[in-house]
């Protein structure tokens, strides 16, 4: 059913990374609860844009129980961003063959390039996941989430510098 909720959410997706923040507050106004836009923006699933994942994070801890976005709440940080350039790092990697026990797909051949679980967790142990054998491996959702609210603090910051 489609209502003023989905229709603020729908418009959040389409328009949010070109949004002012008077634009976001009317938004935000017009549609009261906010904890019903955010669920309503989370039934559109991801990729999740800038502003739809700066409401998400606002408004993690205030959800609904069966929800499920943030497994460990509002995790972020005034100093967030200071953290990412202090721990997290891409590296160049190839899985080996212990991987394969989590995942028996998993391609040990194939290089990859990213962070690794144990640099993130030091930011958002939220994106990280640790099975009953203690391997660590990267909730690739979750990071998505925080990288979008991280660069949209980062763009904040541009724009402040900027004027």
């Amino acid at each position: 059913m489609i209502n003023e909720t989905n229709i603020a959410a729908m418009l959040l997706r389409k328009y949010g990374n070109i949004m002012s923040d008077e634009e976001r507050n009317q938004l935000y106004e017009s549609v009261g609860d906010l904890n019903q836009l955010a669920q309503a923006t989370y039934n559109l699933g991801a990729p999740f844009n800038a502003r739809e994942a700066e409401l998400l994070s606002r408004v993690a801890g205030n959800m609904d129980e069966d929800t499920n976005f943030e497994k460990d709440g509002d995790l972020w940080r005034d100093d967030i961003l200071d953290q990412y350039a202090k721990y997290v790092h891409n590296y160049e990697y190839t899985y080996n063959n212990e991987a394969k026990k989590i995942d028996p797909n998993t391609d040990t051949k194939k290089h990859h390039i990213g962070p690794m679980a144990q640099d993130l967790e030091k930011v958002n142990p939220a994106t990280v996941n640790q099975d009953k054998s203690g391997y660590k491996t990267v909730d690739t959702g979750r990071l998505a989430l925080m990288n979008a609210g991280a660069i949209a603090e980062l763009a904040r910051k541009v724009e402040r510098l900027s004027t």
